[in-house]
């Protein structure tokens, strides 16, 4: 058969014969190469070729193996499951805690729609804007008096600047409660529960209230000994069977910084048993409050929280959720102990139809809530809104007796002159009840501290209407004075 050097009907075209070494078609040829060059690369593969896999199973250890193989996997697996069945069930748990936290919480106060949308209604734009939330206590233990707020305060949250301003309302104040008239303003929550409690401040200072916390003084001791206790200075000794719910071993206080428990920390809140009553007492709660927030803001330990929180929940009720006591916890973290100011509404005590009031100072109080909200002072004001104390020879001072020692009242008189103080008047107070030596000013406490500093003694406290004097401060000279030096001298000569 021929060469052919053409294609043929259905075949390949044929390789072209390489020519002659030297021709010029050699020449040529070497130029432009073959005409098609195809390298085929032999087939590879990681996997094990049949007889191998055959061999490897025929090993005598071949079904052990596998079986730990098996077994390594099954294990992975089930520990996987239970590692995600656990931290479902985890999630599941804290939901259902802080469902039932916020339930305790929260549970009256949003089954009273009127009171959210009240409170919500008054909210500030941002988070770290400054709000204002109303403090109620409520003593259940006192029969006929359940139903009546024992303790009233307004106080201002500034979590940018991380400052609380807390302005007591004495309970007996003589307010107008919407739809009952001029009323004691403990009475708006026999009248109308929260809501009209609510109402009512709002009316009377003008506060946007976003926020609602009730806190009941009978159950709250179980706070204070989750927290192991709160550290408060007590101003004066303290013995009032009444205060302690006749438990003995928890009336008595003695005078001084100490750790309070909860039995002791319910005695100093709820006692009244001082001659100044009942506005001694709303001091106490302050100084217990401030004491209290101080306490609350530190607890750091994972363990103890829970009790806390599970102790606030079934004394608390409020509008705020976990959620939201948490955050502003956080926010307020770092707030500095003299970042806390109290005050209390000032007014005087009256006779009216035979019921006993506290009368406010309209003037007073108004400048008191100005600085209030504008985040200013409200501790050490006077009547212009001057925070700064006077100089010796400003301040005029009243002095009483109410010890009844002869010659103490001559005797501080001598020594307030000796620092060029203005002594208006030396006398007697009305009962010589007074253990301690009390320094007392209306609004501006910077003339009392300057009083105190001079003395090296006495105690500086707000009068709030219970006391009457027309001068700047009234000092009452208490038993813990002593014998004046002339007398105690004349004493040793007889």
């Amino acid at each position: 058969m021929g060469r052919r050097s053409r294609q043929e009907p259905g075949g390949e075209r044929s390789r072209r014969r390489k020519p002659e070494r030297g021709s010029r078609a050699g020449k040529a040829w070497r130029k432009s190469g073959p005409e098609r060059i195809e390298k085929l690369e032999p087939s590879a593969t990681s996997g094990e070729s049949p007889t191998e896999s055959t061999r490897r199973r025929q090993r005598p250890d071949y079904g052990e193996r596998r079986r730990r193989a098996l077994r390594r996997k099954r294990a992975a697996l089930g520990c996987a499951g239970a590692v995600g069945a656990f931290m479902l069930l985890a999630a599941v748990a804290v939901a259902l805690y802080v469902g039932a936290i916020n339930n305790k919480l929260t549970g009256e106060i949003r089954a009273e729609s009127n009171v959210v949308q009240l409170l919500r209604r008054e909210r500030p734009a941002e988070r770290n804007d400054p709000f204002y939330m109303l403090l109620m206590g409520v003593d259940s233990r006192e029969e006929g008096e359940r139903a009546r707020s024992d303790t009233l305060i307004v106080a201002r949250i500034d979590p940018d600047k991380k400052t609380a301003a807390l302005i007591s309302i004495p309970r007996d104040t003589r307010v107008n409660v919407p739809g009952h008239g001029l009323q004691k303003i403990n009475s708006a929550n026999a009248y109308g529960g929260p809501e009209l409690v609510i109402r009512t401040v709002k009316d009377f200072t003008g506060l946007p209230i976003s926020h609602y916390v009730e806190i009941d003084f009978s159950g709250f001791k179980s706070v204070v000994d989750a927290l192991g206790g709160v550290t408060v200075y007590v101003p004066q000794r303290i013995n009032d069977m009444k205060a302690a719910n006749h438990v003995a071993s928890a009336a008595k206080l003695e005078a001084g910084e100490q750790r309070l428990d909860g039995a002791h920390a319910l005695t100093f809140v709820r006692s009244r048993a001082f001659p100044r009553g009942d506005l001694q007492r709303v001091e106490n709660q302050q100084a217990f409050l401030k004491a209290l927030v101080k306490e609350t803001l530190r607890v750091t330990n994972a363990l103890r929280l829970p009790s806390v929180v599970d102790a606030v929940a079934q004394n608390v009720t409020t509008d705020m959720s976990v959620g939201d006591l948490l955050r502003v916890a956080n926010q307020m973290k770092d707030m500095q102990d003299e970042a806390i100011e109290t005050a209390t509404m000032p007014g005087e005590p009256k006779m009216i139809g035979g019921g006993s009031y506290v009368i406010c100072d309209e003037e007073a109080f108004k400048e008191m809530l100005s600085r209030f909200r504008d985040g200013r002072s409200i501790e050490n004001i006077d009547d212009e809104g001057n925070p700064d104390p006077s100089t010796p020879e400003e301040v005029s001072v009243t002095i009483r007796n109410g010890a009844g020692i002869a010659g103490v009242g001559a005797d501080a008189a001598r020594k307030l002159r000796g620092h060029h103080f203005d002594v208006d008047e030396v006398g007697n107070m009305n009962q010589f009840v007074y253990d301690e030596s009390l320094i007392v000013y209306k609004t501006n406490k910077g003339p009392a501290e300057l009083v105190a500093g001079s003395l090296g003694r006495g105690r500086v406290v707000p009068s709030r209407g219970m006391y009457a004097f027309d001068s700047d401060v009234l000092l009452v000279v208490g038993k813990d004075w002593g014998v004046p030096e002339p007398l105690r001298t004349l004493q040793l000569i007889r």
